[in-house]
């Protein structure tokens, strides 16, 4: 709508000879299925969901990349990106400086989303362990496939050194949900990056901190989730209160 009136007064500005929006005319099926797209991006993993999810997938080959996407809230274009040269052991620190996406082409660049989503965490002990029991894998792969490992700089990828195609994580995770029920079934693998900040604003942290932990450019992104953590929370303070006061009677499968 705005784009159109935007066209439109451009016309009468002599600007443009004819408004090539005029005609145009929305598919509502396509934008139903975005809608519902972006519903479930926006649906995210409560604080008690997010500990269960990534206990329940402890001894899954993806652990550590669900665990790494969590934690830090990453994109699934950052956590794929991730270099060994990127994360310093000594000094305990990781940073999000190489993104790969997937268009007509997988793109593999030394760039992020935007400025704001470049940024270094600070690693604790736990997390470097992890990171070089990784390292000491890689190395077993491969000695073990010889001349076919496929070498590079990347953290993620198969057992034979091929990197990950940007769906695998998502499919995966997809499919991993459904054997999860007791878990919201709508969420993707970019509720992981939602959940994040679910997380901290559970944990008592402020806005503006949590928009540079997981690099919002904008922080009305942050504002958005946030306000939905606060509006499950306050519902299940709500019905906690309420149970307090009703008690329904007891019920038998004889009744």
């Amino acid at each position: 709508m705005l784009f159109g009136s935007i066209v439109a007064q451009a016309v009468k500005d002599g600007i443009i000879p004819y408004n090539p929006v005029k005609e145009v005319r929305i598919n509502k099926n396509l934008a139903a299925e975005y809608a519902r797209e972006r519903n479930k991006d926006d649906e995210f993993f409560s604080y008690d969901e997010a500990q269960a999810f990534i206990n329940s997938v402890e001894s899954h080959e993806l652990y550590e990349l669900f665990y790494i996407t969590l934690f830090f809230g990453l994109r699934r274009e950052e956590v794929l990106g991730l270099k060994w040269s990127c994360i310093d052991l000594d000094q305990k620190t990781m940073t999000i400086s190489h993104t790969v996406t997937v268009g007509t082409t997988v793109n593999r660049t030394n760039s992020t989303k935007t400025y704001a989503s470049r940024r270094t965490y600070p690693l604790n002990d736990e997390q470097v362990d992890m990171f070089s029991c990784m390292k000491k894998k890689e190395r077993a792969n491969r000695k073990l496939c010889g001349n076919g490992y496929k070498d590079s700089d990347y953290v993620f990828k198969h057992v034979d050194g091929t990197l990950y195609y940007p769906d695998y994580p998502s499919k995966t995770f997809k499919k991993l949900i459904k054997t999860l029920p007791s878990l919201p079934q709508g969420i993707t693998f970019h509720g992981l990056r939602s959940s994040c900040v679910s997380i901290l604003v559970h944990q008592g942290m402020d806005v503006k901190s949590i928009q540079k932990w997981v690099g919002h450019a904008d922080i009305d992104t942050t504002l958005r989730i946030y306000a939905k953590v606060k509006e499950k929370e306050a519902k299940k303070e709500i019905s906690s209160s309420m149970n307090s006061v009703f008690k329904a009677r007891k019920y038998s499968q004889n009744n």
